[in-house]
């Protein structure tokens, strides 16, 4: 049984690779919104928070053979967990990794972390769009002041609490699912005057072409936040590669 952890688009593609070729697996989610979508891809899927001490019982019952590591370029921390435990178990671990595309220039600044982020930010006057997802927006409010943010998020309910709890007000919030086109983006960036958006380093599934094609038509700059440096045991960055990986065809 092969443990694919999920929670990206990826990882749904990698599903479909599994299912194509008749391979016991079961994906494992964070949420309910991806369990949901994950249904559709898969036969089994797992809705849970992985801790350090859940991965030797959980290997054990499944009887996981194999581990691909889906999870989000930012998700550092399970895929952290994923490397040490599939390595003390003796279980292979291969990483789908979303190919970094991006170069440094005027309208994409590449910054190293979130404090990076928040400076860059200072520079500026006016209203920052926010689009690095519900889970970092109460930080930038606390660094950068609640006034000057417009966030896009997920519209689930639990996402919603949270942005409440930290202070958004509805007329800050596009509670929205993507994909979203150049624009859209644009309307969206333009509609609040924002100038500038953050994002985060997420790849072409997370929609950053379009974001960067919208800043620059719209003449504002995009500073993306640059995904964790790790050194993943073996990495593959295609559908082919790890067919290739799984000794199995495409």
């Amino acid at each position: 049984m092969i443990l694919l952890l999920g929670g990206t688009s990826e990882s749904l593609a990698v599903a479909d690779l599994l299912t194509r070729q008749n391979l016991p697996f079961v994906l494992s989610v964070t949420t309910a919104y991806g369990a949901d979508l994950a249904k559709t891809h898969a036969a089994h899927v797992s809705q849970q928070v992985l801790q350090p001490e859940d991965f030797a019982p959980f290997f054990a019952q499944q009887h996981i053979t194999q581990v691909i590591d889906a999870t989000h370029p930012f998700a550092r921390v399970i895929s952290t967990l994923a490397i040490a435990a599939t390595a003390a178990a003796g279980i292979p671990y291969v990483r789908f990794e979303r190919p970094d595309l991006l170069t440094d220039n005027a309208t994409q600044r590449l910054v190293p972390d979130f404090t990076a982020a928040c400076a860059e930010v200072r520079k500026l006057t006016g209203t920052i769009y926010l689009s690095t997802g519900s889970k970092t927006a109460s930080d930038f409010a606390a660094a950068l002041g609640l006034a000057r943010l417009h966030v896009r998020v997920l519209p689930t309910t639990t996402v919603m609490t949270k942005l409440t709890a930290a202070g958004f007000e509805a007329t800050q919030i596009d509670a929205m699912r993507g994909p979203f086109s150049t624009a859209l983006n644009v309307e969206l960036f333009r509609r609040v005057h924002a100038v500038a958006v953050v994002s985060k380093e997420s790849g072409k599934r997370g929609g950053v072409q379009e974001k960067l094609a919208a800043c620059q038509e719209l003449g504002i700059p995009c500073i993306i936040i640059r995904r964790p440096q790790m050194a993943y045991p073996v990495q593959v960055q295609s559908i082919a590669a790890l067919a290739t990986y799984l000794e199995v065809a495409v």
